[in-house]
């Protein structure tokens, strides 16, 4: 039986984002059933992740947070 692995990827930075994506499924073997959701920031990402966690085997989380002119880098 295939294991089912959720990658939750934060889309805020889409270029990044991608980049992201892109290195986490090179890595993961063809053995691994993969679903991907995109999320609009950092902060849903664990929200995400906990409204799935019965469904899936293993958990990828994805995002990038900038340090800039608001306080998501100190959270």
């Amino acid at each position: 039986m295939k294991k089912k692995i959720l990658i939750v990827k934060a889309d805020y930075y889409k270029d990044i984002s991608k980049g992201l994506e892109r290195s986490a499924i090179s890595l993961l073997s063809k053995e691994y059933i993969v679903k991907i959701i995109s999320v609009p920031g950092v902060f849903e990402i664990p929200v995400t992740i906990s409204k799935n966690l019965k469904k899936f085997h293993g958990f990828i989380a994805l995002g990038c947070v900038i340090k800039g002119k608001t306080p998501h880098f100190d959270f």
